[in-house]
This record gives structure tokens, sequence and C-alpha cells, in this order.
């Protein structure tokens, strides 16, 4: 386990604290497959659930912000993504998990998916999808081209 890092910490902060080197490609490869995760339980599990919002936001229309949602809704899905996870991204999930049952890695991830969707990156609206990564740090990491990063590791 590292400790763990705050949610709005830069992507930058997020690959040191987990012990990555944010000039290299393995690591580009292994953020985009914990962003691949986070996405495709935030579109399965979050996108346009109303139900799913803290009482205060019940009124609000999509995209909405992490803080939105309920805390028993997002950690439900950080424990989704966890149980979920390839060897691969389990084991820097596993590097997440507190002492309180809860997993910074995942939730760091999950919710700079919901920043980029609930509309308050501005820069990043313009661009290509994912274009808010490139915003915090001097990694230079691009998105990848479009493809399933979990057969790029499995070779």
């Amino acid at each position: 386990m590292t400790a763990p890092l705050i949610r709005s910490a830069t992507k930058r902060q997020f690959l040191i604290q987990l012990g990555l080197d944010p000039n290299d490609d393995r690591t580009s490869q292994t953020y985009w497959l914990l962003k691949d995760e986070a996405i495709r339980a935030y579109e399965a599990q979050l996108q346009g659930r109303r139900d799913l919002l803290r009482p205060e936001y019940a009124n609000q229309d999509p995209p909405y912000a992490a803080a939105h949602f309920t805390a028993a809704a997002f950690s439900h899905v950080v424990r989704l993504i966890y149980s979920t996870a390839t060897p691969t991204t389990r084991a820097y999930y596993n590097r997440g998990r507190t002492t309180q049952g809860d997993n910074w890695v995942i939730s760091w991830m999950l919710y700079h998916v919901c920043r980029y969707r609930d509309g308050r990156n501005i820069r990043a609206r313009s661009r290509e999808f994912h274009a808010d990564d490139d915003l915090d740090d001097s990694t230079g990491s691009k998105a990848p081209p479009w493809k399933d990063w979990r057969e790029v590791t499995a070779n």
C-alpha cells in the first residue's frame, strides 16, 4: 500500500505516488489501462443515473461531477472496478487499498473520469477525448489510438 493521494492531485502526482515514471512509455500504457476500466465502469454504472445522486443534486441535469453521487454509489463503483480488474491493473489497485476499505487509486481515476465529463475542464472540451490528461502535467503523454490495452499487455 502507498499513502493516499487526494482526488484533485495532478496526473503527474498520481503517477509518482504509484511509483511510476511519468516520462516512461510503459507508464502511459499502464495509465490507460487504469483509465479504461474507470471509463467502462462510469459508463455502465454512473452515467446519467439520477437515482444515484445526492438529494441536493436530484434535479440537476447530466453530466454529473463525482461529488454529485452518493458516497455509497461512488464506493460501489470503486469496489466493482476492483472486483473486475485485470491482473495488471489489480496490482496497482492493491497499492491503493486503505485500512478503511477504500481505494484511493480507483477513486482518483474515477473522480477524473467524472471531472472530464462534468464540463469543468473547459480547455479539454474543445480537444480530443481525454485531452485533459495533458493539461495538469508536463509528461507529454497523449491518448493512444483507441485499442484494447488488455491485448497489448497480454502479449
